[in-house]
């Protein structure tokens, strides 16, 4: 089932709506005019004084539309192309490696595709990252919201910053930014410059952190499989110095991390690291079927929550992941982490991943938000059971009810 939003003003109704930011509502309605909700609860709150269209949607949910924080869609001719081998470092090699052999034609189809496959699993909201910027044109074709991350990758730190700014920032549907991609690919001054320039146009800015055990070796000693990756690359400046810190550690000694800083993994953070991530109050991105693809182990995601951190979901690409699923990222957290409520787990796939990519209306559903909903049947189950089921496996039918 897939409709458009009516422009004037029309009331559907739901056997249950899940807000997010409030318990789930029976027998519920939202109210909305072109593409807005203006106001969401009970159904004959919502119709009381009414006299415009209603349109019952019968025994389903409502949900807003997930939030997909970290993905790469240029990637996405890569799926079934590599395999875990082992080692991090040896994975980017065959990645460097397979991504010269693929055509252009084949890159934007495997796109294009990859998108249509995000849509039908649900996604509203994508923070995609890329090099090529192939994916843009795609995105502002597609029915999405976007933020797109124009990824940075020089640790000599030659990039002039003003060859990646040449689009538009004010798109309505895809915000520009800048993305150094991590601590050991891109030099310090550099991540600085970027970060600066995200702080000044008031931008998300995200980078991987703290994703393998190589990369805290590299960065505590200078030394590893990185560094020798770096070298064979041309990309070892040879007065680089470890900063002999742990990956959190060392962006923090660059004045790096804040509440606009998207860490994306963070599988070998510490709970020291945490803890100086909630104080920075910086936004962590989990992608647990990736990091369980590459073997880097899996962040202390319960230990985040404790702290006060408000962890957001991503898939990272095809090459490390086979769906750009958040319904899927959800089960895995279920998985993994079996403790943590459902509600919680919702909560990373929608409002915390739009509250990280700075994207107001998104994420909810209640009045100012973006009418861009989820159908599915409740199959008769009661909403605790029903929302224990969404968090544990991808619904067989997911609608979708959009402006």
């Amino acid at each position: 089932m897939e409709l458009r939003i009516s422009k004037g003003p029309t009331i559907y109704r739901a056997k249950y709506i899940f807000p997010v930011t409030d318990p789930p509502i029976e027998n519920a309605a939202v109210l909305t005019k072109e593409g807005e909700i203006l106001e969401c609860g009970p159904y004959e709150q919502v119709r009381k004084g009414f006299l415009g269209e209603e349109i019952d949607l019968g025994e389903v949910a409502l949900l807003p539309a997930l939030v997909n924080a970290h993905a790469h869609i240029e990637l996405s001719a890569l799926k079934w192309r590599l395999t875990p081998s082992g080692s991090f470092v040896g994975w980017i090699k065959n990645l460097i490696r397979i991504r010269q052999e693929i055509s252009a034609e084949e890159y934007v189809s495997s796109a294009r595709q990859a998108l249509k496959e995000a849509w039908q699993n649900g996604i509203g909201l994508i923070g995609d990252h890329g090099n090529t910027g192939l994916s843009v044109p795609l995105l502002r074709e597609s029915p999405f919201l976007a933020v797109f991350f124009r990824e940075v990758i020089d640790f000599k730190g030659h990039t002039n910053l003003k060859d990646f700014l040449k689009e538009n920032l004010s798109d309505p549907k895809i915000t520009m930014s800048l993305a150094p991609h991590a601590p050991y690919t891109v030099s310090p001054i550099l991540m600085q410059a970027i970060k600066g320039w995200t702080q000044k146009y008031k931008l998300p800015f995200s980078l991987h952190v703290a994703e393998s055990q190589e990369e805290v070796e590299f960065l505590r000693f200078g030394r590893g499989p990185i560094k020798e990756l770096l070298e064979e690359r041309g990309q070892w400046p040879s007065n680089f110095v470890a900063p002999g810190l742990s990956p959190v550690h060392y962006l923090d000694r660059l004045n790096i991390l804040d509440e606009d800083t998207i860490c994306v993994h963070l599988c070998q953070a510490t709970e020291d690291e945490l803890a100086l991530l909630a104080k920075k109050r910086a936004k962590p991105c989990l992608c647990l079927r990736s990091n369980t693809f590459l073997g880097v182990g899996l962040p202390k995601v319960e230990k985040m929550l404790d702290l006060g951190l408000k962890p957001c979901l991503g898939t990272d690409s095809l090459a490390s992941n086979d769906q750009l699923s958040i319904f899927a990222e959800m089960a895995a957290v279920r998985q993994f982490f079996p403790k943590i409520p459902a509600e919680v787990i919702l909560k990373m796939a929608t409002l915390w991943g739009a509250k990280a990519l700075k994207r107001n209306g998104v994420g909810f559903i209640g009045q100012g938000a973006r009418a861009d909903l989820l159908i599915i049947p409740t199959e008769k189950k009661d909403p605790k059971a029903l929302l224990e089921e969404i968090v544990t496996k991808t619904p067989a039918q997911i609608g979708r009810l959009y402006g």
